[in-house]
């Protein structure tokens, strides 16, 4: 098959074409145009030829860009199209106008057809000028075109009245024997800069947009101005320069019809051609989503009959798509108002539940898409099992008894019945998954429903809050049943759980709640039985305990004090009172503990005992041990700054504190602070906290020692202490704690051990510091056995800063001498 040849490109075309018209009039300038086949007698017929040719392209332009395609037309085709007509009447004026034609209004001359032909020729250059600047995107409508023809009309007819009756008296044009006067001439150079102006804006916007509408367009106006040189060179109209340029002539407006049709017929067909390749486009698109959607997709006739479906309809309504055609759509959807949930049928009669959406189309057909949620309900109904039961009991939780409880309450409060929530506590349960794993712990509260299901009355209910904590709602309830029951629950917990071939015991903790008169909600009751739970968690295994409005009160104090000691740092409300510690043998004062004080603008002093067990359970003690640290150093070095005499302050370190990585580092720092010599402070670590785990209390007080301080351990003697350990530590003190020191007058026990206390930490060669001291036998007692220190009410109850700087100054204390 012989392959189409390829057309040359539109640019190159008009660029060859351009530039050999250009060489050949500069070879007719240069005065060779005698060598040219010319016979003067020829003039009349080739001119009127040329020019009944040109009004007849002048018409086709005008004809082809008013008729175009499409309701609305580009601004340049509306301003061109009309001028076309213009200059078509304008060249059949002169035509008709010179010597040898009939003439209008009057014989024909050579003046009066140049008359017409300058007007032609400027309406041309004006009309390719303003279009070489305006808007290509701006389109006009019909009543703009009407216009725009009427104004054609009118600048027509007011040509032919400039050309006959000579109204602007213009100079004369044509001289016979002379030839064109300069009037001509310089109007023809006018219109010469004219159209090359034109052509080079339109040149640089073919540039830019490459279209070929402002290709041709900016050779009309090139050729336009190229044929004007040669109606400046003419001396008699028959001459060969004067048919040259009407030639130029032809080929301009050639040019310009060929623009006109590329922008009135040629690119809008072409655009039409487009818009139906990507309707075609759209369609198959359409076809192909249509058929890829995971819904069913139906489309309805007006009539309410279906015209197409997808594949997924098919498989959803069982029905082929060419056996669905011209069903009506009611048989597989019901009707339905807008977008809704709707049971769907299938052909086979199997119903569904979908998610019908319908929406009109433009066609005036109907879309239906229709959307299967069976699956969506089935996850939906697991989704609302698992937000309201226990995945490893079965049982409601939490958020399912709270919503049975409001109607269990309602329901009590109708029929005049006491309602009883009961929450149910395992002790220990944490060993039982840390010592036989996620499984044994699962099969324990699995056996533990068994049991307490067991024991509950019709009607009554057992949920599971979380971990190992159970819900108990018994319907007919009061004081006396309400307590057997849950004494029944406490003995089911007495039977051993069989682990992995063991028999593991539990314990348990009940607290009761009873809806009370005054009413309330399932929150609140269930708060109530929480609260009081953890009121028999406290007394000991095994217990249960009712509600009562003392336990809430306690509770909201709790919360309320824990709020208050959250800012009391930032607020500056803490401040240490010192305890002396004096020596037995001098009554010198040779060093004070310090002790923290919370001093809270509306409460007054905050006794310790309130808010150190609460600083230590929230986790603020952390920021509190290391406030009263600095506080004690910074007051230390103070006093040595005054020149007081030397004394040692002790700080207590709670610990939390003393199990945290980095206590010498955080001590260090402390003392940097206040320029304080390590030896002047003694830190303070209770008995239990060492033993928890002495490896690593050795080496954090062998870090401590490293730094210089003294190490003391405090309230000695009440807790577990081995003595192989107790050697290795590098402490400086051992602190007998008050509980001895109390009886140790009275009671032979504790002041064997007090006596024992002082002889075992001085065989360690370590000082006995003993606290609590009241009495003068107790100070009689503790210095005839050596102790070396003794501190407490009986010599000075904790003071504030002032009043240690006074005792200080008096350097000692009377002492009662042993008898």
């Amino acid at each position: 098959m012989r392959r189409r040849a390829r057309r040359m490109p539109s640019a190159v075309r008009l660029s060859v074409l351009t530039a050999l018209l250009a060489v050949f009039m500069a070879w007719l300038a240069l005065g060779h145009g005698a060598l040219l086949p010319w016979d003067p007698r020829w003039y009349l017929t080739a001119h009127t030829a040329m020019e009944v040719f040109s009004v007849v392209v002048a018409m086709l332009v005008f004809s082809t860009g008013w008729h175009g395609i499409g309701r609305e037309m580009p601004i340049r085709v509306a301003l061109l199209s009309p001028t076309a007509l213009v200059v078509g009447l304008l060249d059949f004026g002169h035509l008709m106008s010179v010597q040898g034609m009939p003439g209008v209004a009057g014989p024909g001359s050579v003046g009066r057809g140049i008359e017409f032909w300058l007007l032609a020729r400027t309406v041309s250059a004006c009309a390719l000028l303003i279009a070489a600047f305006a808007p290509r995107e701006r389109v006009v409508g019909r009543r703009v075109r009407g216009w725009a023809l009427a104004a054609a009309l009118g600048i027509a007819a007011l040509g032919f009245w400039v050309a006959v009756d000579n109204p602007l008296a213009l100079p004369p044009t044509f001289v016979p024997g002379q030839g064109l006067t300069p009037f001509k001439i310089d109007v023809e150079v006018v219109l010469i800069a004219l159209n090359a102006v034109a052509a080079l804006f339109l040149l640089r916007r073919a540039l830019l947009t490459r279209l070929r509408t402002d290709r041709y367009l900016a050779a009309t106006a090139a050729v336009m101005a190229l044929g004007g040189v040669s109606f400046t060179l003419y001396a008699r109209p028959d001459d060969v320069m004067n048919m040259a340029g009407h030639v130029y002539k032809v080929i301009a407006y050639l040019c310009l019809h060929r623009a006109i049709w590329v922008a009135a017929v040629q690119a809008p067909y072409l655009r039409l051609q487009r818009s139906e390749r990507s309707l075609a486009e759209s369609e198959a698109s359409f076809r192909s989503l249509m058929e890829c959607a995971p819904d069913a997709i139906l489309l309805v006739g007006a009539e309410g009959r279906i015209t197409m479906m997808n594949a997924r309809a098919e498989n959803l309504f069982g029905v082929a798509r060419e056996a669905a055609a011209g069903l009506p759509l009611d048989i597989l959807v019901p009707a339905a108002a807008g977008d809704a949930e709707v049971d769907c049928r299938s052909r086979a009669g199997a119903a569904f539940p979908a998610e019908v959406r319908r929406a009109g189309m433009p066609s005036g057909q109907q879309v239906a898409i229709v959307r299967d949620v069976s699956e969506r309900r089935r996850l939906e109904r697991a989704l609302v099992e698992q937000l309201t039961h226990d995945a490893l009991t079965g049982l409601p939780n939490r958020n399912r008894i709270l919503e049975t409880l409001d109607e269990a309450i309602a329901g009590a409060r109708q029929d005049g019945r006491i309602l009883a929530v009961l929450v149910f506590d395992l002790h220990e349960f944490r060993k039982i998954n840390s010592g036989y794993g996620y499984g044994g712990g699962d099969d324990v509260l699995r056996e533990c429903v068994v049991r307490l299901s067991g024991l509950l009355a019709g009607g009554d209910m057992l949920a599971r809050q979380g971990g190992n904590e159970f819900i108990v709602v018994q319907k007919q309830s009061g004081p006396e049943a309400a307590a057997a029951l849950a004494g029944r629950l406490l003995d089911a917990m007495r039977e051993p759980f069989p682990i992995g071939g063991q028999h593991v015991f539990l314990a348990a903790s009940v607290g009761i709640a009873l809806l009370p008169d005054g009413g309330c909600g399932a929150h609140e009751l269930l708060q109530m039985a929480q609260v009081a739970m953890a009121a028999a968690r406290a007394d000991g295994p095994a217990r249960h305990c009712f509600h009562t409005d003392a336990m809430a009160q306690a509770i909201r104090e709790r919360v309320d004090l824990e709020a208050l000691l959250r800012h009391a740092i930032e607020r500056n409300q803490f401040a240490l009172q010192y305890q002396p510690r004096v020596d037995l043998a001098s009554g010198a004062v040779l060093g004070v503990e310090a002790l923290v004080r919370w001093r809270h603008p509306v409460l007054g002093l905050v006794a310790p005992a309130r808010f150190i067990p609460l600083a230590e359970e929230t986790g603020l003690i952390d920021d509190l041990d290391m406030w009263v640290l600095d506080e004690a150093c910074a007051r230390a070095a103070a006093w040595r700054a005054q020149g007081l005499p030397p004394l040692q302050v002790s700080v207590n370190l709670s610990a939390r504190q003393f199990q945290q990585a980095g206590l010498a580092q955080r001590v260090r720092a402390a003392l940097e602070r206040s320029n304080l010599p390590p030896a002047c402070l003694e830190i303070e670590i209770t008995e239990s906290t060492v033993m928890r785990d002495t490896g690593e209390a050795t080496s954090v007080l062998r870090s401590l020692k490293a730094l210089g301080v003294a190490l003391s351990i405090d309230d000695f003697g009440t807790g577990y202490s081995s003595l192989s350990y107790l050697k290795r530590f590098p402490i400086d003190v051992l602190k007998i704690d008050r509980s001895f020191v109390s009886d140790v007058t009275a009671d032979p026990n504790d002041a064997a051990i007090a006596r024992a206390i002082i002889a075992l930490a001085h065989t360690l060669n370590l000082e006995a510091v003993a606290e609590g001291v009241e009495t003068a036998e107790q100070v009689a007692f503790l210095r005839e056995n050596g102790c070396d220190e003794i501190q407490g009410y009986y010599f000075s109850p904790p003071v504030w800063p002032e009043q240690i700087e006074q005792m200080l100054t008096e350097r000692t204390l009377d002492l009662p001498v042993s008898t």
